[in-house]
């Protein structure tokens, strides 16, 4: 258990390195026109709740999340990643980076033909 846990901080403090290394490779210039281009090819990429997960860490994280971003969308561009990034898949990466997203859940059931809240079950 206590090597699981060596190897997942080592892990983290790499990729933690490689986003420093690689946003200042990157530098200043045209920065917002890049992230615009890397949002938008990372965006087409996402799948099941992949979006509701990165506007969460958007506005979380904003200079993170555009780290990442952009970093993501090179490696699509290089075509090293060629499967849709889902929600869960996105949501594991950014709590490995230490980066703890809030996603807005409810528990919802289906009763005679509608959607209704656990909260309105509970009243009833």
């Amino acid at each position: 258990m206590d090597e699981s846990l060596e190897l997942k901080m080592l892990r983290l403090k790499k990729m933690r390195k490689i986003i420093s290394s690689k946003s200042s490779e990157a530098g200043q210039v045209n920065e917002g026109s890049d992230f615009e281009d890397a949002l938008r090819i990372f965006r087409e990429r996402l799948g099941d709740r992949g979006e509701e997960v990165l506007d969460a860490a958007l506005r979380e994280y904003p200079e993170l999340t555009k780290k990442v971003v952009m970093i993501l969308a090179q490696k699509i561009r290089e075509g090293v990643l060629k499967e849709k990034i889902h929600g869960g898949e996105l949501l594991r990466l950014f709590e490995n980076l230490g980066m703890h997203i809030h996603l807005e859940t409810s528990i919802r059931y289906y009763k005679k033909g509608e959607y209704k809240s656990l909260s309105d079950l509970l009243r009833d």
